[in-house]
């Protein structure tokens, strides 16, 4: 993310925030303040504006921020089938919800303590001596656009709460409240800074460029259009203001699309291009990434590297699910001479629900792409033969024939396909089952009761990358793999979607068409869609395909104010949402540090 030699941020459970991290040894002893107004000392203090992002929301912390922004929606189920995983529970399927849920505690203090460094960043900008002005507008360009983006996740996830614009250096007894329009005013104003001053490209990776603000603009434009009905504490737009705003989104999503070159980004090819582990670190249609490094000094926690893949894959080294006697988590590549895939021990907790994984159809490429449902054998039960033999109990868990058990014709080799899972409607005949070597669960069967999927389903791979797989023990693996917060692909998408809310289905088909055409396979144009099948959950439908497990889907449903048409109709592990829960809880240890803690709180909990 940096060449600063990382040191210790101090956070406080309100939003007090250290104002001295990823600074260097500072021999001179002179104060943060006085540092911060040199050239050196204001560029460290822009790279303090990161450091959250990584340490605690992107990858680093335990990573429940990908519960705020992907769980309790239409297209993940709780992977525990009566729903005992605790808070991961709660919040997958909104019950016993409320403040003590702490699944929301790192994304809000993380986000908080993000801003907190940005709005010093951007109060001492005016101080700054040894730089051009463009020089200094353009590092606090990139304050001003994490700040909005931010804001932007604070005022969506938890509706308008305190909206500081200056850091904060002691405690707040008493949390004042802003409305959701003035947090939005804010984000504009930020981002219009941004889009003029952020540089098109940087020369450390990570630090946002030019092409990140437009994107921004348009999705902060599309949600902020939908507050015609006063969601929450905000002022109801007029007519004529949500059609500006959508103006805004579009214009500045096709501005994109159309100067993508210009600004330095373009549009993989193919599908399977976007999230392919080999385009990680340097990732064409990337606008806004986090990232991590498998150089400890780099990292806000050293050696604990990025989890935030591990939540939604399957695989968890016990007899629940996918396991099997020939397969164990290890980070080898070879195995008595033969190569075989490294393997690592996933945590189990989102599975994909079965509407999700029907939305595919079969010339689309995204499933492949984006999932993984095969498994090789890397630990040889037969060490003469370098080869699995199948054990009673894991034919059983497979549902097979037990005839094979010790049966040399079953044996699977080293390096061999040792569990397959067939997708949805290609469910395998038991027959088929029985003769074939490696283990088989069809798809079909673990979703057989819809509110109570089993554990075998295939995983989400977007960021499953083993060869950026970190520490040394693969039962507890961490990644350094970046997180691409926002794409290109999707900007294809605010663009359909703000065409199609201002009646230009014609321009909504043109955008969602070049989505679509590049995820078919032979890209022959037969997974084109017409303006007819335009929809509201067309695009939902869309939007799930390209962008599942993207830290996206909570605020899409949001935005077109579906839950509760869409977890009606997908997903039956949720039968308790309400209508106050468009709005997360505000934690329980937050309120109890205040004086104002009910006032605070959002309604319904």
């Amino acid at each position: 993310m940096k060449t600063y030699k990382l040191f210790a941020i101090a956070a406080a459970s309100l939003f007090v925030v250290s104002s001295c991290s990823l600074e260097e040894y500072n021999p001179s002893n002179i104060s943060t303040s006085a540092e911060w107004s040199t050239a050196e000392g204001y560029k460290k203090k822009i790279v303090d504006c990161y450091f959250d992002m990584v340490r605690i929301i992107y990858g680093q912390a335990e990573d429940t921020y990908v519960m705020s922004t992907e769980a309790g929606t239409d297209i993940w189920q709780d992977a525990n089938p009566d729903g005992s995983n605790g808070n991961w529970s709660k919040v997958m399927r909104y019950t016993d919800f409320g403040g003590s849920v702490y699944m929301f505690n790192e994304g809000y203090t993380g986000l908080y303590g993000t801003l907190n460094a940005c709005n010093a960043a951007i109060q001492y900008a005016d101080k700054v001596q040894g730089l051009s002005q463009n020089e200094i507008n353009a590092l606090v360009a990139e304050a001003h656009f994490i700040r909005a983006h931010v804001l932007f996740n604070i005022v969506e996830l938890w509706g308008g709460k305190y909206l500081a614009t200056e850091p904060t250096s002691g405690a707040i007894t008493k949390l004042p409240i802003s409305s959701i329009n003035e947090f939005y005013k804010v984000i504009f104003e930020d981002l219009e800074f941004a889009k003029t001053n952020l540089p098109i490209t940087q020369s450390v990776r990570g630090h946002v460029v030019r092409a990140a603000a437009y994107h921004l603009i348009a999705k902060a434009a599309l949600t902020y259009a939908t507050y015609t009905d006063g969601l929450g504490n905000a002022t109801a737009l007029t007519d004529a203001e949500k059609t500006s705003y959508l103006n805004k989104a579009k214009e500045a999503a096709e501005y994109l699309i159309n100067n993508a070159s210009t600004l330095g980004v373009k549009l993989y090819d193919e599908s399977a291009q976007v999230f392919d582990e080999v385009n990680n670190k340097n990732n064409t249609e990337a606008l806004f990434i986090v990232t991590h490094s498998t150089i400890t000094t780099l990292n806000p926690r050293g050696n604990y590297f990025n989890r935030c893949w591990k939540h939604t894959s399957a695989y968890n080294d016990n007899n629940n699910g996918i396991y099997l006697g020939g397969i164990t988590p290890s980070y080898e590549t070879t195995v008595s001479g033969v190569s075989v895939p490294k393997l690592a021990k996933d945590n189990c907790y989102m599975e994909p629900s079965k509407y999700m994984l029907n939305l595919y159809g079969e010339k689309d490429t995204r499933y492949a792409a984006f999932f993984s449902d095969v498994y090789y054998v890397n630990k040889a039960t037969n060490s003469a033969k370098d080869a699995y033999t199948w054990a009673e109990a894991d034919a059983k868990r497979f549902g097979l024939n037990t005839s094979r058990v010790g049966d040399a014709s079953f044996d699977c080799k080293l390096g061999d396909t040792a569990i397959y899972l067939p997708r949805l409607g290609q469910a395998w005949s038991q027959a088929r089952k029985d003769a074939t070597r490696y283990g088989v669960y069809n798809q079909d069967d673990n979703y057989a009761n819809n509110a109570k999927p089993l554990r075998f389903y295939p995983s989400l791979k977007k960021y499953m990358h083993p060869s950026l797989y970190c520490g040394s023990n693969a039962s507890k693996p961490y990644s350094a793999s970046d997180c691409i917060i926002y794409r290109l692909g999707e900007t294809y998408l605010l663009a359909a979607e703000a065409s199609y809310r201002l009646g230009n289905k014609a321009d909504a088909v043109k955008y969602v068409n070049v989505i679509r055409n590049r995820a078919c396979a032979g890209h022959d144009g037969s997974m084109n869609v017409t303006e007819a099948q335009i929809t509201d959950d067309f695009m939902l439908d869309e939007y799930a395909r390209e962008m599942i497990g993207e830290w996206q889907r909570w605020f899409t449903l949001k935005r077109f104010r579906a839950f509760e048409s869409r977890l009606a109709a997908c997903n039956p592990q949720i039968t308790t949402f309400k209508k106050d829960y468009y709005f997360r809880p505000i934690q329980d240890s937050e309120l109890l540090l205040i004086e104002n803690p009910d006032e605070y709180q959002n309604p319904g909990y």
